[in-house]
Order: structure tokens, then C-alpha cells, then sequence
């Protein structure tokens, strides 16, 4: 992802694509210089992919409450 890009839409991925591409930007995270804006950009990417995440898990966890 490149500073001023607009982060997918993670509703529209699958479970297991979601986890792919969390994983995927986790490496590369480990990659980026910690301060560089790319870094920043995709850390806030990140972010919003486990706010997905965690929906996902609340709708499932109260279905099955």
C-alpha cells in the first residue's frame, strides 16, 4: 500500500483471503523502515484490516451466543 492510497475493502474478502493479506502485510511491516511514511501508511492498513477482523468475530460470536 503507498502513502495516500485508500485501504481495501477488507468486507469484501473472504476469511481466508483476509488472513493472507494481514499476514502478508505483517512481513511487510517488518520490512519497511519503522518511520518511513510507507511504513505508517501500512500499519493504519493493518489497523483497519483487524477492525474487520474483530466485526467478523463479534457477528459470529453473538450468532452462536
Amino acid at each position: 500500500m503507498n502513502p495516500g492510497e485508500d485501504p481495501p475493502d477488507f468486507t469484501r474478502l473472504d476469511d481466508t483471503a483476509l488472513l493472507r493479506t494481514r499476514e502478508q502485510m505483517r512481513a511487510e511491516l517488518q520490512r519497511l523502515p519503522p518511520h518511513s511514511a510507507a511504513h505508517a501508511a501500512l500499519a493504519a492498513c493493518y489497523d483497519a484490516s483487524l477492525d474487520e477482523l474483530v466485526e467478523r468475530a463479534r457477528k459470529a460470536w453473538t450468532c452462536t451466543s
